[in-house]
């Protein structure tokens, strides 16, 4: 279980870094501070009863068939990790219920082609490790993780514009 919640929180740390620089002019969704504020949260596995219940309500209506969610609260919202058709997924929602993002972690086969293209076209002799696709105020962000064999980088692509984001060499 620890080191479920690890991963799940490094996965936030880096999709938050992603959302809060997406969109400069967009109003700052409180949610979204810092690294020790999701730690704090990825601890705090919440009883249904103290998430907000139009959160709950939204959450059934587009995913009526998932069961075994977990609750996440945060000072500003809350945030449900979830496995939907062998497809991890995280949604969050600010304190009054109301949406604030979704996230969808899949691997390279479900990326979209023409997104798929467009980094494999720069990043040929990479491997893509992971994709976190982030649906976000009628945007989708992809952030694509990948390797060769001396660095790991995180790539953001939007509307057909490639960004690097991370990169790491490996020591």
């Amino acid at each position: 279980m620890k080191k479920t919640n690890l991963i799940v929180a490094a996965m936030l740390v880096s999709s938050i870094a992603l959302v809060n620089k997406t969109n400069a002019q967009a109003k700052n969704v409180s949610l979204l501070i810092d690294a020790n504020t999701m730690k704090n949260a990825v601890s705090l596995v919440e009883p249904y009863g103290s998430i907000n219940m139009r959160a709950m309500r939204d959450f059934k209506k587009k995913y009526p068939n998932v069961t075994g969610e977990q609750w996440y609260s945060f000072p500003d919202g809350f945030a449900a990790r979830f496995n939907n058709n062998g497809i991890q997924h995280m949604i969050t929602y600010n304190r009054l219920g109301g949406l604030l993002y979704n996230i969808v972690y899949y691997g390279e086969k479900k990326l979209p082609e023409n997104v798929r293209a467009l980094v494999k076209s720069t990043y040929y002799d990479y491997s893509i490790t992971m994709i976190e696709e982030i649906n976000y105020q009628n945007r989708t962000i992809y952030l694509v993780h990948m390797q060769d064999e001396l660095t790991w980088k995180i790539v953001r692509v939007e509307d057909g514009e490639m960004s690097v984001i991370e990169d790491f060499i490996k020591g």
